[in-house]
Order: C-alpha cells, then sequence, then structure tokens
C-alpha cells in the first residue's frame, strides 16, 4: 500500500537536526548525542518529534537508513527560534489529524 500520508517540507536544519536526532535515539545505550541532549534541553517529548517525522520524513526506510548509517556530517543546531518548534509539531499533527480518519475509514 503506497504512503498516502501528507508530507512536510522541512527547512536543511530541521533535516539536519532530525537525522541527527533519529541517530541519536538508535545509538542511546552508547552515548547521548547533541541532538538528543538539544532536544531534552527544549523540554520535547520524542512521540513529539515522532509526529514530525511521520509527515516530514514518512519513508521507514530512509528513517531505518538515519539511524543505521553514519550521522550528517554537519552538527546538529536547533533549528526552532522561540516556539517555532511547538507551532511546527503543531502543523504536524493537523496534517496526521487530517489524513488518519480517512485512513481509519478505509
Amino acid at each position: 500500500m503506497p504512503n498516502t500520508l501528507p508530507q512536510m517540507n522541512l527547512s536543511h536544519d530541521e533535516s539536519i537536526f532530525l537525522r541527527h536526532w533519529i541517530y541519536d535515539e538508535m545509538h542511546y545505550q552508547t552515548s547521548q548525542g547533541l541532538a538528543k541532549r538539544l532536544q531534552v534541553t527544549h523540554q520535547v517529548a520524542p512521540a513529539e518529534f515522532a509526529a514530525l517525522l511521520a509527515v516530514a520524513m514518512p519513508d521507514v526506510l530512509e528513517q531505518e537508513a538515519a539511524g543505521m548509517g553514519l550521522p550528517p556530517p554537519e552538527p546538529p543546531v536547533w533549528p526552532w527560534p522561540g516556539d517555532e518548534c511547538k507551532r511546527r509539531i503543531a502543523e504536524a499533527k493537523s496534517l496526521l489529524a487530517r489524513k488518519l480518519p480517512a485512513a481509519r475509514q478505509g
């Protein structure tokens, strides 16, 4: 079944950060990476980033590759000034909410 979720475009910095974050999540037992530390510092729950990833990077094979391969060469920086992270997560959840009820109906 093709992925029919709406897709959200990420900025370059958002993409780099989220790829680092996926890598950090996959390797949390060996060390806590900078993206994970930034996530904790900014008090964003992992599930919030999962919603963002569901619409920004819906291909689970791409997510797996980001976690299993090498992290991006650029260091992660927090790409959301002020309340921008909350706004982007709300945007992602809104996209998911619009699409998921239709998917459940068949």
